[in-house]
């Protein structure tokens, strides 16, 4: 069987200009990736590691230089991404003024979908990130933790294939969070596939079957759950 996503020789290098003198900075080093259909995968690395070089390569939005993306079966090139991507940053801004409920009608709006379909489907996301209750509270006045599931209601508007989460869920426990761990559970057995970024493999070990490394823009070990260190502290050493 095919996999859902193959990566292939991905290479990303930033290139700056700092007194007349250019200066490259390798992101991504020859990346080699296959993801199942239906797979939570945990993307682990320290800051700088690649992590939302390669998420945003895969989301579309940033081109590489060398390498190939392959989606479904789909070729990511420059003037096409397989459609059912969705992208969550690690900070993702809203207007402040909308209500929870608002923003999603807004975003909502740029899928192909019809009026009773956007709505239904906002509904369903409110309900799946359990933000019914805040659905008419301004985004301006939501907690951190609440913006951070704001952003996960958005990317399962438009039914995606695929979900690429950039260490949106971390830092706030939500992947401690019983019905955010069922939710993904739920949405891997309806077959989407989930790329879950992280600073550590503590917290997307309870979501995440397989754990990939990424050190320096290489992915230097890939891992199936019942491999890593029972410890905490343990998985935490392996990062540092």
């Amino acid at each position: 069987m095919q996999p859902a996503l193959c990566v292939r020789g991905l290479s990303k290098v930033y290139r700056l200009g700092a007194r007349g003198r250019a200066l490259s900075t390798p992101a991504l080093r020859d990346v080699r990736l296959d993801v199942d259909a239906g797979e939570i995968v945990g993307l682990v690395g320290r800051p700088g590691a690649g992590k939302s070089s390669l998420l945003l390569c895969l989301a579309g939005l940033l081109r590489a230089d060398e390498g190939t993306i392959t989606w479904f079966g789909e070729q990511i090139t420059p003037h096409h991404v397989p459609p059912g991507l969705a992208y969550v940053p690690q900070r993702a801004g809203y207007y402040s003024f909308l209500s929870v409920r608002e923003a999603l009608e807004y975003y909502a709006t740029m899928h192909d979908l019809s009026s009773a379909s956007r709505a239904s489907q906002v509904e369903s996301a409110l309900r799946e990130v359990s933000l019914q209750v805040h659905a008419t509270k301004r985004v301006s006045g939501l907690p951190p933790n609440m913006v951070q599931r704001l952003g996960l209601a958005q990317a399962l508007i438009g039914e995606p294939r695929a979900i690429l989460i950039d260490e949106t869920l971390c830092g706030e426990g939500l992947l401690f969070e019983q019905d955010i761990i069922a939710l993904l559970t739920t949405l891997s057995r309806r077959g989407i596939t989930i790329v879950l970024a992280a600073p550590n493999s503590v917290e997307v070990h309870r979501v995440a079957p397989r754990i990939i490394n990424l050190v320096e823009g290489r992915v230097v070990v890939t891992r199936p759950l019942f491999e890593l260190p029972a410890s905490p502290a343990r998985l935490v050493a392996e990062q540092r």
